[in-house]
């Protein structure tokens, strides 16, 4: 990876002093509180609803966002739109100032699920039963079944245009957790009461287990407090470890001033305006659409090298340790002739 795209601690200034409040995080402070091993006075069922620590140096290592699961050329084509950047920031929630957690037991999130499902059974499910009728039986076996389906795919169309209507725009959310950069304060939903605000720092990354109803297991990334019982889960629970580690990885640099913003694809229109990452972006040339003009190609190699790294990553190990025992980032496992070839030829 380039110097541009690397992610190299930034210094915080003076002239910062004035955006970021002094209970911002930073990661160079050494006054931090120091991480937990165990807790011995915890009950059995408490350890286990406050999962196993992370164990992982302070700090960002493996760098690999775009190894996200979420992350690909449909949020690429997202930032391809006439909307100014404020107005996709706005509709972001403002992702330089806060990133949120949201939770199913909410409308918004539940309708968004329902609006993916019902594109899916719409277009994919109308592709695919089309394509395999016209397999097992021709042009004469996809007359004979239109009618039948096409009411089906009719409904499935009318709902999710309903509900692509209704989620425009920013999700009012109101049970999420929400973290704040220029603060540093994680605001915690609470039933009948005021919002609770405890500082990032007072956070310990921990990873529970969750089977499913088929048997598979899924690991989910947890915040434990330190000093009460209080644990925020994750919405999503991922197939592989290396994924909890990234996503804890990208939001402490989120939270840590001292550092840019992750380099994602989706806030990518957000980085100017947080004044540290102005600053990198300006001192090692990084183009403001770097993401955004890329051809699908090179993403597609970028992001498929990022996931082997993310894997193959040592976590708990500094990325220095890492790449002295001999691994690679994603920028050393492309084949840039061959990507600069499919280039020319197309």
């Amino acid at each position: 990876m380039t110097e541009a795209q690397s992610t190299k601690s930034v210094a915080y200034s003076m002239e910062h002093e004035s955006v970021y409040a002094v209970t911002a995080y930073n990661s160079q402070n050494e006054n931090l509180p120091k991480r937990e091993k165990s807790r011995n006075n915890d009950s059995y069922f408490t350890k286990v609803a406050r999962g196993n620590p992370l164990g992982l140096p302070t700090g960002t290592h493996c760098q690999e966002y775009l190894a996200e699961w979420q992350c690909n050329t449909f949020q690429q084509d997202a930032l391809q739109t006439k909307k100014s950047d404020e107005q996709q920031c706005l509709e972001m929630r403002n992702p330089h100032l806060m990133e949120f957690w949201p939770t199913l037991f909410e409308w918004p999130v539940f309708s968004h699920i329902l609006k993916h499902g019902f594109a899916w059974l719409t277009f994919g499910g109308g592709i695919s039963s089309t394509i395999f009728l016209f397999i097992m039986g021709g042009t004469e076996s996809v007359k004979q079944a239109a009618p039948h389906i096409a009411p089906l795919l009719l409904f499935c169309l009318s709902i999710w245009l309903l509900l692509k209507t209704i989620t425009r725009g920013s999700p009012k959310l109101k049970k999420d957790t929400r973290f704040f950069r220029r603060t540093g304060m994680v605001s915690i939903y609470r039933k009948g009461q005021d919002r609770l605000e405890i500082p990032f720092e007072e956070f310990e990354p921990t990873m529970t287990y969750r089977t499913g109803a088929a048997g598979s297991t899924g690991f989910m990334l947890q915040l434990t407090h330190r000093q009460s019982d209080i644990v925020i889960s994750h919405i999503n629970d991922y197939p592989e470890e290396y994924q909890v580690y990234l996503e804890w990885e990208r939001l402490h640099q989120f939270m840590d001033i001292s550092q840019p913003l992750p380099d994602r694809i989706v806030t990518e229109p957000a980085r100017q305006f947080d004044p540290v990452t102005a600053e990198y972006d300006r001192k090692t040339g990084r183009p403001k659409h770097l993401w955004r003009d890329m051809s699908r190609e090179e993403l597609r190699e970028r992001r498929e090298a990022a996931k082997k790294a993310a894997k193959d990553f040592p976590w708990g190990k500094t990325r220095a340790q890492a790449l002295a025992s001999g691994w690679k980032p994603s920028e050393q496992r492309i084949d840039w002739k061959a990507l600069e070839a499919t280039r020319q030829e197309t």
